[in-house]
């Protein structure tokens, strides 16, 4: 037994001196590729403070439309059990002063068709036909602006590194060209072209995240649309009859 621990005892001290080293080795390599990267981030000179600007407002971007573009921003289930009861009394009023707080777009168009029948009670099934698609063309547009700045970064940023990459290779044949600057000649040619590439790389990442997600976001509109295509239609042909009731009635 004595022998036993005087063997695992050995083995312990000559493995720690090994263990030690290697965990020297470990952390100067971390802190090498740290130092690395952040050099190689400083090599691309000034074009990548105008890429990480894109890149905070391409992740800004991102975060605001995956909390607006949801179908709970166009009509709710709630909106419509509750529009129910004044399309069945034919309770224009009501329904106007209900609508008039609701955030969905399909409330704001039948806020805007109420407003019009207001003002012009003996309007013709095209006259509100044409109010309630002017609406929806502007909601419509105003979804479609959101991706649509997604997609703007995505194409500016491959830009900016392209023109990292110019500033980089004429730095380069700069250094090149000038004789005094011969015996440093090939270390002035590599740090230009690692500020072309570095540049390039950035904005080339900027760029196809950007666009990933703006072809995500323009299917998501897509189907926002649509639904508010296929419900502004029902709402508006509802407020048609209604209409045409009321002038009966009168």
């Amino acid at each position: 037994m004595k022998r036993l621990l005087f063997t695992g005892a050995s083995l312990l001290v000559a493995i720690t001196p090994a263990l030690a080293q290697t965990a020297d080795k470990n952390d100067a390599l971390s802190e090498v590729q740290s130092i690395s990267v952040l050099s190689m981030i400083a090599a691309a000179g000034w074009v990548m403070i105008p890429l990480a600007l894109a890149s905070m407002i391409t992740l800004t971007l991102i975060i605001y439309c995956f909390f607006t573009l949801t179908e709970k921003s166009i009509i709710t289930p709630e909106l419509l059990e509750r529009m129910e009861p004044f399309f069945e009394n034919e309770d224009l009023d009501g329904l106007a002063a209900y609508v008039a707080d609701r955030p969905q777009a399909t409330a704001r168009m039948v806020d805007n068709i109420l407003l019009f029948l207001e003002r012009h009670p003996d309007a013709d099934a095209a006259s509100i036909s044409a109010v309630a698609e002017s609406e929806g063309s502007r909601i419509a547009a105003a979804l479609n602006q959101r991706v649509l700045y997604i997609m703007d970064v995505g194409v500016l940023a491959p830009l900016l590194g392209l023109m990292g990459t110019v500033v980089g290779i004429l730095s380069s044949f700069g250094h090149i060209a000038d004789k005094d600057a011969s015996p440093m000649r090939t270390m002035l040619l590599a740090g230009g072209i690692s500020q072309a590439l570095i540049s390039t790389a950035a904005g080339l990442i900027v760029g196809i995240t950007a666009m990933a997600f703006y072809a995500y976001f323009r299917g998501k509109v897509g189907h926002l649309i649509s639904v508010l295509e296929s419900e502004g239609t029902l709402l508006t042909q509802e407020l048609i009859l209604l209409s045409k009731r009321h002038r009966t009635v009168r």
